[in-house]
């Protein structure tokens, strides 16, 4: 925390930063906590709009009826027929105008108080109150009843016969329900959820039947109240259907509620808190990246040069050079510092690449020296043979054997020169498919030629797939690492075949398939990931732990008659095709080398 804070582009990074912070933070707090507080209110402005068209759509609905039974009430053809006072003559009457008002009750009462005719929805059940039974009252009643399927709203007008004197023959009753029917009409007039309620229950409602023992909770609530239904928040607003100074001879005092999803209401506030987040976060990245970038042209020059001193102290590298761009903004002492640095460096690098001639110089005398050592010793052979071919009694037999010499070493010669051709220059592979085992067996064919058979091995997976590889250049690679094995055991002690785990050390124990006594055993399987591996192991005389690091140095051998560029070619031409090339060894138990190859090389599946 101390070197973050110690750092002079960081503290000017986090001072911006926290600055763009705290007021973005500010602005977000203020923008939701004001746009929260406004929809609260516009919500609240909404609902008792809501309620007072629930409460004139109702008083509409009451004024149709109450207009449409005393227009009914006056036809002459139903103050005949209920002067009559004969039931079954009024009860058609009753039934065909109940289809026209498209009302849900009709009863017509006598000049008594009898019933003559009901119909609609348990009129003849129907507990009516005494004001509509009362003849004698020339007074239009409207009342309300609790019925199961709703409150029931009741408007009676008097049926009068003309005269100086007027004459009750009885009384008309129209009912409707405000019913779920009815609060589904009102809640498509107000986009609000509608319910109806007396003494204390819902008796009517759009919302899910299980919802009514909430809302009866806030049925006698004097202001806009909150209930929970589900998983919603809803503000509810009680407005009773009968006025104040009418509710003494009313009978019960229903409720309208109207409610309205808070929940929903301010959803559309998630979707600005979301857009407000995200401009917040967008809005700090950038201040971020602005902020870091005038930290950085304040700094960018110093630690130009630091990062580049740092790099000089990890790496050695002494002709790194610090680019500095010239700008207005830039420090000019830092560039000056700048530029006696990569002065200083410059002096530097004219040494390193003395040194580095020298080096290539010192590796060519050694190079020299090898091939002189390798070279001279095959001419003296030569020489030698040569010298008896010029013998004029040279026999037969002195003659077959020099000139097989001559022979071997020409070939010794020829194997010098190539490998150090091969060495020297870039590889190119003639890639085409070729069968694995059968260059394993061609590899060591050729290097135990002239030997017995027993010096190798084969245990070879015949499942495997063909490949796409260099099979000379493969031949080549394996040929050189088996010739390596096939020394190591004769230099060594024989002792039985083992297996050798790379990276595990070696447990010792038969080959499954092969000769058992081999020295060598060759392994073919199928890997993972589209690879195939070979296995060569040996039981020779191991390699020393201080010289594995120095294995696949060019020019690094142990034997008298090596050149050391053995392992580094395969090692070439076994990554050049895309695989891979692994050595374990422990002295005096025996190496294995575990190659892993392609099916398809990259560049030829290319």
């Amino acid at each position: 925390m101390i070197r973050v804070v110690s750092s002079l582009t960081n503290r000017i990074f986090v001072a911006c930063t926290l600055l763009a912070m705290l007021s973005l933070g500010f602005a977000f707090y203020f923008v939701n906590a004001r746009a929260t507080s406004e929809a609260e209110a516009e919500l609240r402005r909404g609902l008792n709009e809501a309620g007072i068209l629930v409460d004139q759509n109702r008083v509409a609905a009451t004024d149709t009826f109450t207009r449409l039974a005393r227009l009914v009430a006056d036809l002459p053809k139903l103050k005949a027929a209920v002067e009559t006072g004969d039931p079954p003559t009024v009860q058609p009457l009753a039934e065909e105008y109940l289809d026209q008002l498209k009302a849900d009750l009709w009863l017509l009462t006598g000049r008594h108080g009898e019933l003559l005719a009901a119909a609609g929805t348990g009129a003849q059940e129907l507990a009516l109150p005494p004001a509509v039974k009362d003849t004698r009252s020339l007074d239009e009643i409207s009342t309300f009843i609790a019925h199961p399927r709703g409150v029931l709203q009741v408007v009676s007008v008097p049926i009068i016969l003309g005269g100086r004197l007027p004459d009750v023959l009885g009384r008309l009753t129209v009912g409707f329900f405000l019913d779920d029917r009815f609060a589904g009409q009102i809640k498509r007039l107000t986009g609000s959820e509608i319910a109806f309620g007396a003494d204390g229950r819902i008796l009517a409602s759009t919302l899910p039947a299980d919802s009514r023992t909430a809302l009866a909770r806030v049925m006698n609530a004097s202001d806009i109240s909150t209930v929970t239904i589900g998983d919603e928040d809803f503000l509810a607003l009680a407005r009773p259907l009968v006025p104040r100074d009418q509710r003494a001879t009313a009978g019960i005092v229903p409720v309208a509620l109207t409610l309205r999803s808070r929940t929903e209401r301010l959803r559309f506030l998630k979707t600005i808190r979301t857009g407000l987040e995200g401009a917040l976060i967008i809005t700090l990245l950038l201040a971020t990246i602005v902020s870091y970038g005038v930290a950085r042209t304040m700094t960018r020059p110093l630690s130009a040069i630091t990062s580049a001193m740092r790099d000089v102290a990890a790496t050695g590298d002494l002709t790194r050079k610090v680019s500095l761009r010239s700008r207005p903004w830039d420090d000019e002492d830092a560039r000056l510092l700048a530029a006696a640095f990569n002065t200083l460096t410059e002096s530097i690098a004219r040494f390193q690449t003395e040194a580095a001639q020298r080096e290539r110089l010192s590796s060519l005398g050694r190079l020299s020296t090898v091939i002189a050592h390798e070279i001279r010793n095959p001419l003296m052979i030569i020489k030698a043979s040569l010298r008896v071919l010029r013998r004029e009694d040279v026999q037969p037999s002195e003659l077959h054997e020099a000139v097989a010499d001559i022979d071997e070493e020409t070939t010794r010669l020829n194997r010098i020169v190539t490998e150090v051709l091969d060495f020297a220059k870039p590889i190119r592979f003639e890639y085409a498919e070729a069968n694995l085992n059968d260059i394993c067996r061609a590899s060591a064919t050729a290097a135990w030629a002239g030997d017995g058979a027993n010096g190798v091995a084969l245990d070879l997976d015949a499942s495997l797939p063909r490949i796409v590889t260099d099979a000379e250049r493969l031949r080549t690679a394996l040929v050189n690492m088996l010739t390596n094995a096939r020394h190591a055991v004769e230099a060594g002690r024989k002792g039985p075949p083992y297996t050798a785990d790379v990276g595990r050390g070696f447990t010792p124990r038969q080959a499954s398939r092969g000769d058992p006594e081999a020295g060598v055993i060759v392994r073919t399987q199928r890997g993972q990931n589209g690879h195939v591996s070979v296995s060569i192991q040996d039981h020779g005389v191991g390699i020393a732990p201080e010289d594995m690091a120095h294995i696949f140095d060019p020019y690094f051998t142990t034997r008298r008659a090596g050149t050391g560029l053995g392992l580094p070619i395969s090692k070439n031409i076994i990554e050049g095709m895309g695989g891979t090339l692994a050595v374990a060894s422990q002295r005096g138990v025996g190496t294995e080398i575990l190659i892993e190859l392609p099916l398809a090389p990259p560049e030829a599946r290319a």
